[in-house]
């Protein structure tokens, strides 16, 4: 798979997130903020990893979850690409030089009122994180072929006002993955093809 990885990131298109989730009724006409989250691959002796952050447990907004380094586009952003870039320093110290954006994937939008765009990029090997404990306690790298396994990737089906939609769960190393960055590792599942 190493071999073939970023030519498939590069050249096919992600497949779509979960059609209930988007269907859910939050998130029909809503009225979003911008935001982007980086999706941090770095290669290692044994294959691509993600860099992945679990956020802060005195967070008003997803306290201790699972999560992408990424926040709202700021006024001073130039882009998507930007406001991914700017985050992942500002959350885990992660230099700009370190940073290699590849591809765009599709934007999905949250419960809690954003349109996130998940920017791929490959990080330098070489990477030292410096953690901003006002919003992320640690980081943590986990293997890709683990992460887009279908035998690693449980559904749940959630029943809420008259509404089904399916939640994905990623366990990992006594952690759980789930929501919108279980979703964004989903969805990147198209690059084994």
């Amino acid at each position: 798979m190493d071999t073939h990885l970023l030519s498939h990131l590069l050249l096919h298109k992600p497949i779509d997130y979960s059609s209930s989730l988007l269907a859910h009724p939050r998130l029909i006409n809503g009225n979003f903020k911008s935001a982007a989250v980086l999706v941090p691959i770095v290669k290692r002796e044994s294959g691509f990893n993600l860099i992945l952050t679990q956020r802060a447990p005195h967070l008003r907004h997803h306290p201790s979850q699972i999560s992408f380094p990424g926040g709202k586009v700021e006024p001073d952003d130039l882009s998507l690409i930007h406001t991914a870039i700017r985050e992942t320093n500002e959350e885990i110290g992660i230099a700009p030089a370190y940073i290699k954006p590849l591809a765009k994937l599709n934007t999905i939008p949250t419960i809690s009122g954003y349109k996130v765009t998940p920017i791929v990029a490959l990080i330098d090997e070489n990477y030292t994180t410096a953690i901003d404990y006002g919003e992320v306690s640690s980081t943590f790298e986990a293997p890709i072929n683990h992460l887009i396994n279908p035998k690693n990737t449980y559904k749940h089906h959630i029943f809420n006002k008259n509404h089904t939609y399916n939640l994905i769960f990623i366990p990992f190393d006594k952690k759980l993955i789930w929501g919108v960055t279980a979703e964004i590792i989903h969805a990147m599942n198209y690059i084994t093809a």
